[in-house]
């Protein structure tokens, strides 16, 4: 099971980072088509005759890749958001309060962890549900800037669910066997 595990968050890791570089490659174009291409080459190109058909072919290559550059990486960074998340509950890198549960005696501790574990357990059942009856509903819907159905960045709701319940639950259970 553990090396299941490991698997999976390296898949995690990997696809968070893959992501996040696609995001910013974006980002990247954008700012580079505003500033660059729009602003300097533009001001150059009409001041050069002879640069203006270069001027127009840089233009319209990028301008229609960054057409999606303002929606497409910032969907990308709820799945960043979200997969971080899981890897964080992985690596127990959340902030968490343990100086009244560490106090209570091993009986009090185990419920309260054990009633923290099932409010967890049910919020993720219940983010599941929901996110599966969102992309029913509204998956099919095409992004404005593109033409990729919103379902497949709404993805990462249901994924990360799962995958945060299972980390949840590892967890739990971890402590179970370290407490005895």
């Amino acid at each position: 099971m553990r090396s299941f595990l490991q698997r999976l968050d390296k898949l995690a890791e990997v696809i968070a980072v893959l992501a996040f570089v696609v995001s910013s490659a974006f980002i990247f174009l954008n700012v580079l088509n505003r500033y660059l291409v729009l602003g300097l080459f533009r001001d150059i190109a009409k001041t050069n005759e002879s640069l203006r058909p270069t001027y127009f072919a840089v233009r319209d290559m990028l301008g229609s890749i960054v057409v999606t550059a303002d929606e497409v990486p910032g969907l990308l960074l709820v799945w960043v958001a979200f997969l971080g998340a899981y890897i964080a509950l992985r690596n127990e890198g959340h902030i968490s309060f343990d100086l009244l549960v560490d106090r209570l005696s091993k009986r009090k501790r185990m419920l309260v962890e054990g009633i923290n574990a099932c409010l967890i357990a049910g919020f993720l059942l219940i983010l599941f549900w929901q996110s599966v009856r969102m992309i029913r509903v509204s998956g099919r819907t095409e992004i404005e800037t593109a033409e990729i159905a919103q379902g497949w960045f709404m993805l990462i709701l249901p994924v990360s669910a799962v995958l945060l319940l299972v980390a949840a639950v590892e967890r739990f259970l971890a402590r179970r066997v370290r407490d005895q």
